[in-house]
């Protein structure tokens, strides 16, 4: 559904998605191991979130794709 891309969120939601990942940016996570850096990340934005795991991962995954789309011209910030 290409031509709906970024209009189905609204402004709401991609604040929120905005808010996890500033708390995603500022979390401590394992500089030397990707794989458990990013797992650590999630995890401290579930915990200050207050969300499950899988919440905040697809908040996280919502929020990057949204910026790719931007960058590609596909979706108006």
């Amino acid at each position: 559904m290409p031509e709906t891309r970024g209009v189905q969120a609204t402004d709401e939601i991609k604040a929120e998605w905005s808010t996890a990942y500033k708390f995603y940016l500022r979390a401590p996570g394992d500089r030397f191991d990707k794989k458990k850096d990013r797992t650590a990340r999630i995890d401290y934005v579930a915990q200050e979130m207050k969300l499950t795991r899988k919440q905040a991962k697809r908040r996280i995954r919502n929020y990057e794709a949204w910026q790719r789309n931007i960058k590609k011209g596909l979706v108006h910030p």
